[in-house]
């Protein structure tokens, strides 16, 4: 989940659900405008996912989810860090920077530092 200041509201999006089948990963977008949770059904989507990332870009008006990037775009890095989860993620307002820290990838403890530059 991360907050959208350009639309003013909560966007959420995946996660796993908890109905059955347990554990599907799930694809879908909602946003919560402070009284009401709506689904919304953008044209392009980022594939089902759990234990992402989400932060919004105040630089370039855009929320930002780690592994594809409120209409979906997916954008290509020169550089792309590796794979991860449960992983912390913010944005740096002074540097108009998104910055990654740490996570888990199937064996290995990551406590590496990234960060993604967008252009405004």
């Amino acid at each position: 989940m991360a907050y959208d200041g350009a639309a003013g509201n909560i966007v959420l999006f995946g996660g796993e659900s908890s109905l059955i089948p347990a554990g599907t990963d799930l694809n879908d977008t909602w946003t919560w405008d402070g009284t009401t949770w709506t689904q919304q059904f953008p044209p392009v989507s980022p594939s089902a996912r759990t234990y992402m990332g989400m932060v919004y870009d105040e630089a370039t008006k855009t929320v930002v989810l780690f592994g594809g990037a409120n209409n979906w775009r997916q954008i290509h890095p020169a550089t792309v860090p590796p794979n991860r989860y449960l992983f912390g993620m913010d944005y740096d307002p002074v540097h108009h920077d998104v910055l990654m820290f740490g996570g888990y990838s199937s064996t290995v403890v990551r406590s590496d530092t990234w960060l993604l530059a967008l252009e405004p």
